[in-house]
């Protein structure tokens, strides 16, 4: 009935306590931003919400961090050593997020990225190996009958405080989690792709 029930996915739901996460993530940093000579990756999610009734108070984050531990009731805004796309309670849209030592003032994507239960979002996360704390960021909300995108670039500004230090070791992580709300929240996982650039 829309682009998120037609896609091929692996459904992910938290219990129906407050506090709870449906999601996955990797035990195993291996990536890294690059230093200006190596390093550096292609990072993708796609994803969708895949609530019952979509809960206002619930929480998401979908990126990479170097947290390989389970992911808990946070706003992500306060995360360090991150960078990806998500939200906070009450938020009716999808912002990015990111962060070296020092979380960093989220950016808006706007109205064209509302959080429903309808669509895909695909976040690309590229991190090139010849410039030191960069990451440029493209993010898409695909429809049943269209596509939004906009894009963007992070850093360098303050290596290691500004984005993660080019030898902090990352992981995937992507999650949703229900916050004060006792009701399940869910998030379906379409597709993930990492490789390194060098």
């Amino acid at each position: 009935t829309n682009a998120l029930t037609r896609a091929k996915r692996l459904g992910y739901a938290s219990s129906t306590t407050a506090g709870n996460y449906g999601g996955h993530y990797s035990t195993q940093a291996q990536y890294t931003l690059g230093t200006g000579v190596v390093g550096g990756f292609t990072y993708s999610c796609r994803f969708g919400v895949s609530d019952a009734t979509l809960q206002s108070a619930a929480r998401t984050f979908v990126g990479v961090t170097s947290s390989v531990a389970a992911p808990t009731n946070v706003d992500p805004a306060t995360l360090t050593n991150a960078i990806g796309i998500g939200h906070n309670a009450s938020d009716t849209n999808w912002y990015i997020y990111y962060g070296g030592s020092v979380a960093q003032t989220r950016i808006n994507l706007g109205a064209n990225f509302p959080i429903n239960t309808t669509d895909l979002i695909d976040i690309t996360l590229w991190s090139p190996p010849n410039q030191n704390g960069v990451v440029c960021y493209h993010a898409t909300r695909i429809t049943a009958t269209n596509q939004f995108e906009t894009y963007g670039r992070l850093g360098p500004g303050t290596v290691g405080t500004t984005l993660p230090a080019n030898t902090t070791l990352l992981a995937h992580r992507a999650w949703r989690n229900n916050n004060t709300a006792a009701a399940a929240v869910g998030i379906d996982i379409a597709s993930v792709y990492w490789e390194t650039d060098w």
